[in-house]
């Protein structure tokens, strides 16, 4: 327990760390410095920048001032938290202005490629200054000015990056014949048999004091504990899942071969202390903005030789919420923001909107984008405008694998963690965490998003959220007991 300590004490160091330095979108740059430093150090090889991203699918890129003032930010930082300035520089160079990690661990031993994604993202929004938030009171809060984690994905970054660390030492560690320890650790921690799926009969034997009987299960648990150690690790830290804008430039470069078993999991979503193995029900989305282009004019003077942009764009926004929804399934359409005009008494020559859509399927959500772009094409055509279409974001349907997530559920139940566990729950929005399942079941491969219930503070994205840190200690027990029970 002294060593488990230490690993659950780091993943809350990781989790701090990143959230009083948070950085939104295309711009995790000391994230990415950071977890590639310590996966290279780890043993992982270690790829970024435009050797895992197809550049013209990244979707709303920053500009390049934003990139430059946070790639500042991302070098002063690692350096304070001790990497050294020509491996900084190192980092810099290869990432080529771009965030985002695949980091792969081979055992060279034959055997499945898992992989393990994690998102990392802040949002634009400005942290509370509370005085009874744990942040506050324990001074991790945000020290950038309307940039805070506002999700979770600081934990989501900690747990990943502790786990790919212990991973690795377990792989370090796997010809130390360690397995009779590793297997009597488990069953003293967690009363039962390491091997939490197919119930094994070692971890009874250990209980019951009968150490000749271990020793004859101890065969049978080296081709499936001691074998497990073996195939590929792979750990995606993602960015830019916000506005669901990263995978899609993940997906169309991937080229590191089939994945077999794919781990995503949130933090929250589900019912306090309450675990869920595999959610469902994830919401194809599509995001763009318009803008509509006519010519401006004085509005009392002489408005015949305006051509109006803002009405263009509120004729649309009208039609769009009366064109005819299909009679079976979730679908959903929201204008979320419309910007138009200088003046009174002027002509609007410009107009934008926001919008987004959504489906239980893709084809839904293909079919209300289509209808969406109807009505602005219309709009624009009536009013005699001419307009522009920037998708901003994009994500697919998915569901977790049943089977997998049965095993999962097995395993999640065997740490004694959470006090309530669920098979399945509709997850009910987006997540570009589903571009990869999707892309893992078109491989034949078997995919799970878990969910993490725990007590939070606020709602998601709100400036008061925060989690309760214990999550972090049963994630990494969950992970570590799904690498060593699967």
């Amino acid at each position: 327990m002294e060593k488990m300590d230490a690993w659950e004490r780091r993943t809350v160091v990781y989790r701090r760390l990143f959230h009083k330095y948070p950085e939104p979108g295309w711009l995790t740059f000391f994230a990415t410095i950071f977890i590639a430093e310590h996966l290279e150090k780890a043993g992982f090889k270690v790829l970024v920048g435009r050797e895992i991203l197809k550049d013209e699918k990244r979707m709303d890129p920053p500009t390049e001032e934003e990139t430059a003032l946070w790639e500042q930010r991302a070098v002063k930082l690692a350096i304070e938290q001790g990497i050294a300035k020509d491996k900084v520089a190192t980092w810099i160079t290869r990432m080529d202005h771009r965030t985002g990690i695949v980091a792969i661990l081979d055992t060279k031993r034959e055997g499945k490629t898992k992989a393990f994604r994690f998102d990392m993202d802040a949002l634009t929004v400005a942290e509370s200054m509370d005085v009874d938030r744990v942040p506050v009171k324990e001074q991790f809060v945000s020290q950038y000015q309307g940039v805070c984690h506002a999700c979770g994905h600081d934990g989501h970054m900690a747990l990943g990056l502790t786990f790919a660390e212990y991973l690795a030492e377990q792989v370090k560690q796997k010809q130390h014949g360690n397995l009779e320890h590793c297997v009597e650790n488990q069953v003293k921690q967690h009363g039962r048999s390491i091997d939490c799926v197919d119930r094994t009969s070692a971890g009874e034997a250990i209980l019951n004091g009968n150490v000749s009987k271990f020793n004859e299960t101890i065969a049978d648990l080296s081709g499936s504990v001691a074998g497990r150690i073996c195939g590929r690790y792979m750990f995606i830290f993602q960015p830019a899942e916000e506005g669901v804008r990263g995978a899609f430039a993940f997906r169309h470069q991937w080229n590191f071969g089939k994945i077999d078993e794919l781990y995503c999991c949130h933090i929250g979503f589900a019912p306090e202390d309450t675990f869920v193995a595999g959610a469902k029900g994830f919401l194809a989305t599509s995001k763009f903005d318009v803008t509509f282009t006519g010519k401006s004019a004085h509005a009392g003077l002489a408005p015949e030789r305006g051509r109006n942009a803002l009405l263009a764009a509120a004729k649309a926004t009208m039609d769009m919420q009366v064109f005819p929804r299909p009679k079976t399934g979730i679908t959903r359409l929201n204008v979320g923001k419309m910007e138009a005009g200088e003046a009174r008494n002027t002509i609007p020559a410009h107009a934008k909107m926001i919008v987004e859509t959504r489906g239980e399927t893709g084809e839904l959500n293909t079919y209300m984008k289509e209808q969406a772009l109807s009505c602005i094409e219309r709009a624009a055509k009536e009013y005699g405008v001419t307009y522009e279409v920037q998708f901003q974001g994009e994500s697919v349907s998915a569901a977790s694998d049943e089977a997998l997530s049965q095993k999962v559920l097995a395993v999640a139940k065997s740490t004694g963690c959470f006090l309530d566990y669920m098979l399945t729950k509709d997850f009910g929005a987006s997540d570009d965490g589903a571009v990869f399942m999707d892309m893992v079941e078109q491989q034949s491969g078997k995919a799970v998003y878990m969910l993490l219930g725990t007590r939070i503070r606020g709602l998601h994205h709100e400036s008061v959220f925060d989690f309760d840190e214990s999550v972090l200690d049963k994630g990494f027990t969950l992970y570590k007991n799904i690498h060593e029970c699967m």
